[in-house]
């Protein structure tokens, strides 16, 4: 069984950070209402452990097992941005997540809502949200891909096609590959 998000956190919580988690947990069945009418992709994590070394399907399995995580129904793509972002689980590492596709032309409740929850909570995370936002700016138009047919391409390729060379290899001596 997977676990839940604030269990995700190994080190003592600040107030914020549990009000945080408290919130995204109470509004997360409002946030699966509104995909509700979304297909789930047709993945397990056995099938994504199958996929071959460095595809984004197989990356993402090891996202998931790394991080004691279960397949989200009808939100896959959000731990897909974990993996093609290189941002952690950590409420930080969220927030992140949420800015890149904002910066990059999704405006939806769930994003505007979360990223403008998140500036107001952590101010001192103000310029990795500027930057994540801009580097979603700059990035080609992602936010609507299917990246459930791109699974078994290479990680590094979407990376590239999505931010440009420098990213990759930022994201690449960051991670150790």
């Amino acid at each position: 069984m997977a676990k839940t998000i604030p269990s995700l956190v190994h080190h003592k919580q600040s107030f914020r950070e549990a009000l945080s988690w408290k919130l995204v947990n109470t509004l997360k069945p409002f946030y699966f209402f509104l995909r509700r009418r979304r297909k789930p992709w047709d993945i397990t994590l056995a099938s994504l452990q199958e996929m071959p070394s460095k595809t984004l399907g197989h990356d993402l399995f090891l996202f998931l097992k790394e991080h004691e995580l279960a397949i989200m129904p009808r939100a896959e793509f959000h731990d897909v941005y974990h993996v093609l972002f290189g941002y952690g689980t950590d409420i930080r590492g969220e927030a992140l997540v949420q800015f890149v596709p904002l910066g990059n032309g999704k405006l939806s409740l769930p994003y505007v809502a979360s990223t403008l929850m998140s500036a107001l909570f952590y101010p001192e995370y103000w310029n990795d949200f500027r930057l994540a936002f801009r580097r979603g700016r700059q990035a080609k138009r992602f936010y609507d891909w299917d990246f459930e047919v791109l699974l078994g391409e290479e990680t590094s390729e979407l990376r590239r096609q999505i931010f440009g060379k420098e990213w990759e290899e930022e994201l690449t001596r960051k991670n150790g590959e």
